[in-house]
Parts: structure tokens; sequence; C-alpha cells
């Protein structure tokens, strides 16, 4: 697998492609020394997610192939004829997946974990604080798409 365009500003870095995403993150802040929490750590963060975002469902996002669409919606699980994208988008508007495990999930080539409700995902997304960058969530129509509105407990309304 392809290492994202953003760790490849930190060729010191050892980027493991199977490991978590938010796990790579960490390590590489700590070697950076960003501070958890703080600004320049929230903008590398964010730019992180985005890039493996991209480099895990760039078919899509980018050339917005029929065949992308349906291979996600065959990858969550969703069964029948759907000869077009728009049928694909619809099918999808009914999943309940966290993205940050999405992404995580087909790192490590597993069946990605689909929650029965949009509360079940939002009780997880909190528990764990799994929450992907909303402002660059709105850019693409597959992000808006599969995201949920999710209130965070203890802040801003995150998705």
């Amino acid at each position: 697998m392809a290492q994202p365009a953003f760790f490849d500003q930190y060729p010191d870095f050892d980027y493991d492609h199977v490991s978590p995403i938010e796990e790579e993150f960490e390590r590489l802040a700590d070697m950076q020394g960003w501070t958890k929490g703080s600004r320049e750590w929230e903008i590398k963060r964010n730019e992180c997610l985005l890039a493996e975002f991209t480099l895990q469902f760039g078919s899509i996002v980018i050339n917005g192939e029929l065949q992308a669409w349906q291979d996600l919606c065959q990858e969550l699980g969703i069964r029948g004829n759907l000869p077009s994208k728009t049928k694909c988008k619809k099918a999808l508007r009914k999943v309940h997946v966290n993205l940050l495990d999405l992404i995580d999930d087909r790192r490590a080539h597993r069946t990605p974990h689909l929650f029965p409700s949009a509360r079940a995902l939002a009780d997880y997304t909190n528990e764990h604080k799994r929450f992907f960058p909303l402002d660059e969530a709105k850019e693409d129509s597959l992000k808006k798409i599969l995201l949920r509105p999710i209130r965070r407990r203890r802040g801003p309304r995150q998705f």
C-alpha cells in the first residue's frame, strides 16, 4: 500500500501502513514534539486524516467511477441491484459507520463494523473519541453521505 502524501513530508518517520491511522499520527506527533490538542497538532491531525481518506477512497472522491461506488457498497454489506451512482449513494445514506474505523479497517483488510443506528454510532464515536475533521468533511459527496451529525458530550457539534 502506498504511503499517504502527508507522511512523505517526514522521511525519518518509519510509517506502518497497517497500524491504525491515529496511532501512526500520534507516533509522528511525539517525534515532532507537537503537543496534543494544540493548534498545530489539530491542523496536522486533520491533514493526516484527510490524506489517508484520499488514499483509501480517492477513486470515489476524485474520479467518481460507478465501479468504485459499487465496490464500496459491497464492502459495506449493501447487496442488490445498484446500476447507478445515484442508487449507490441512496443505499449508502442508510449505512452507519465511523469514518476513522472505516479507514483503519481498510488499512488492516478487515470487514468494516456497521452500527444499527445513528444513535449507536454517536455513542461509540463519543465513547472512543473517533471524530473525523468536520470542516473538511463537507467538501466531497462521499464524506457527506457517510457522515452523521454527532454532538460531543462535552463540546461543540461534530460529525
